[in-house]
């Protein structure tokens, strides 16, 4: 068994991510069923699962492999990390819009066989059409890099008041029961959705977007959301108020999440929650 740093295994993942799915025809976007599928996959996301799992069996690092389009996957009985991955965030948005919407790829890399969320060592994100990639590393910092352009530190918006200029990003799809509760954000801030969890989510992280919310959140790219947020001083939290830090890691646990960029946007947040 190697020892492989995290954030060098990250990256190389990305990096099998992104040539993978540039590599492939128009024949990507073409659905598919059966297996995990709860609501919409294609050819691409199987291609990049399993580029995935191949890159992540060939590094030798003791793994346990968590992902949406292959479940558990267990490369060792005594493994350095735990990796969860989202091999394409947003499928919808690649299905219908390839080359024009954001679709993401998500990894996220844990301390332990069972971790809590404390315990993500590294998370990356790459958004396939433009390259921009946003990773963490725990304790070091965030940072976000473009195609062709070196890497910046990430910096959570520094902005304070919930008005018209807030941008705030919403993930109502998979809460329609609960969209009630969106009306007073919708009429006090700038409500967005671009069709990708983990785009928001690291949106908030580099400053893209003073705001995010989502009602009933899936646990797949939540965990990097939480180290990328964190690590570029930033809040994500439930709808609470409560820190994710002490809860366990559940890959197909759901759950209602608030994070913004400064504390008193996310109180404000919260407030209109409530």
């Amino acid at each position: 068994m190697s020892l492989i740093r995290p954030m060098e295994l990250l990256e190389g993942a990305l990096d099998v991510a992104m040539s993978t799915l540039s590599g492939l025809d128009e024949g990507a976007t073409q659905e598919v069923h059966g297996g995990r599928v709860t609501d919409i996959s294609t050819r691409g996301d199987l291609a990049v699962s399993q580029a995935l799992i191949d890159y992540f069996k060939s590094a030798d690092a003791g793994l346990v492999l968590l992902s949406e389009e292959s479940g558990r996957i267990e490369l060792s009985e005594k493994p350095q990390y735990l990796v969860s991955f989202d091999d394409i965030d947003g499928t919808d948005n690649f299905f219908r819009g390839r080359d024009i919407l954001p679709y993401c790829t998500v990894v996220t890399i844990f301390e332990g066989r069972k971790p809590c969320y404390r315990d993500t060592l590294a998370a990356g994100i790459v958004e396939h059409r433009s390259g921009t990639r946003w990773l963490a590393e725990r304790g070091a910092g965030a940072s976000v890099s473009r195609r062709g352009l070196g890497p910046r530190r990430a910096s959570s918006s520094a902005r304070q008041v919930l008005d018209r200029r807030s941008l705030v990003v919403v993930d109502q799809y998979s809460a329609k029961d609960l969209a009630g509760r969106l009306n007073r954000l919708a009429e006090l801030a700038w409500v967005k959705d671009f069709g990708s969890s983990a785009l928001h989510l690291a949106g908030v992280a580099s400053g893209l977007f003073d705001g995010f919310v989502n009602l009933r959140h899936k646990a797949h790219e939540l965990a990097a959301g939480y180290l990328l947020i964190r690590e570029a001083g930033g809040l994500l939290t439930e709808l609470s108020g409560r820190a994710l830090d002490d809860l366990p890691y559940d890959f197909d646990a759901t759950l209602g999440v608030v994070a913004a960029g400064s504390e008193p946007l996310w109180r404000a947040l919260l407030g209109c929650l409530s």
